[in-house]
């Protein structure tokens, strides 16, 4: 409870033999859309507002347990460790980590976002040839039943009704599937992109700020619309794309104390590499990564240690020159020295006796 990017009260076993757990997020997700949901302001008694609310939450939950067992089954497949599953209500929210290089890491994380966009254009196909209906591709829209699908000529479909509940499950799918394309934790997206720059030579996550940057401004995006849905009366959704945008930045900030912290292990899970299977641990004892400096850090240092290197390089340059003019007074006296020189004596002497005065 102490980190409440991690906290997952309730345990669903293993799928495919990955543990998965639901996060404190989407836990109060659900309770608030049935507990508010005979207060909206939609047509309708009570207990039909209840009604459409279960329904749309178990569409939404169907479409999130989908998601996340294709992940499992596809690791489960390839013999790829699969970390723990930490349901939120856009996939699984996945810490910071350094991603296996094999290729098989790939294919289990976008075997999500895949099959979710999958779903999304069967269902659009079906609403089209069974009911002539119009599958809702817009996820900004400011339709009041934005995920019911138009049937031709009549608008909106009627709520309960078989293409209303086929056409919110595409939706729901749809918004899942965009959700993990952003390029940024915790979405599919972020790990993907992670493995990317691990394999690229661009460089990996802990060595670069190439992914901080790009998570930060994907959420500097995502805030700019937030603010702009609020302004425009879209108060719920404005507020909830704003509060993804702050989600990122936390997970930035989580990364980067991961990092000060002493940073990942070099080869995953307890220092080995499982992206070839189990054999790479007779390959050598595991790897610890020692700890790293963020990318910034290493930044500032390097700046300061060339400051240092220029004052010292200075100072050498000064004294040479100090020696050189004390010599010519000793030599030929006081008024033979320039103006220039004059000055030079004048500003060093006083900047040495400075200095010792706040040595003493």
């Amino acid at each position: 409870m102490s980190d409440l990017l991690t906290w997952s009260p309730i345990h669903l076993g293993r799928w495919f033999g990955t543990t998965v757990k639901v996060h404190i997020s989407l836990i109060i997700f659900v309770a608030s859309l049935l507990i508010t949901a005979p207060f909206e302001p939609t047509k309708g008694t009570i207990s039909s507002k209840l009604e459409e609310s279960i329904a749309w939450v178990a569409l939404f939950l169907l479409a999130l347990a989908i998601h996340e067992a294709v992940h499992a089954l596809v690791a489960r497949r390839l013999d790829c460790e699969q970390e723990d599953v930490h349901l939120w209500p856009l996939g699984n929210l996945v810490g910071p980590s350094t991603p296996p290089r094999g290729a098989s890491y790939m294919l289990v994380v976008i075997a999500g976002p895949f099959t979710s966009g999958a779903v999304a254009l069967v269902v659009a196909a079906l609403l089209g040839f069974g009911w002539d209906a119009q599958f809702a591709w817009n996820p900004l829209a400011r339709d009041a039943d934005v995920g019911a699908p138009w049937i031709a000529g009549q608008g909106k479909a009627e709520a309960m009704s078989a293409p209303w509940l086929l056409g919110w499950f595409g939706y729901v799918n749809y918004l899942i599937f965009l959700a993990n394309l952003l390029p940024a934790l915790p979405f599919d997206g972020g790990r993907l992109f992670r493995w990317c720059l691990a394999n690229s030579s661009v460089g990996t996550t802990r060595d670069s700020m190439v992914a901080p940057w790009t998570a930060r401004a994907t959420a500097a995006v995502l805030f700019l619309i937030g603010a702009a849905r609020l302004l425009f009366g879209q108060r719920w959704d404005g507020l909830t794309i704003i509060m993804l945008a702050v989600l990122i930045e936390l997970f930035v900030r989580s990364e980067a104390r991961v990092l000060e912290d002493g940073g990942y292990f070099d080869d995953g899970l307890f220092g080995y590499d499982f992206s070839e299977g189990y054999t790479s641990l007779e390959s050598g004892a595991a790897k610890v990564r020692p700890y790293r400096e963020s990318a910034l850090k290493r930044w500032r240092r390097r700046r300061s240690d060339q400051r240092r290197q220029r004052r010292i390089m200075q100072e050498v340059a000064e004294e040479r020159r100090m020696d050189e003019i004390l010599d010519k007074i000793h030599r030929e006296g006081r008024s033979s020295l320039t103006d220039e020189e004059n000055r030079f004596l004048v500003r060093v002497s006083a900047r040495f006796r400075n200095r010792q005065n706040t040595q003493d």
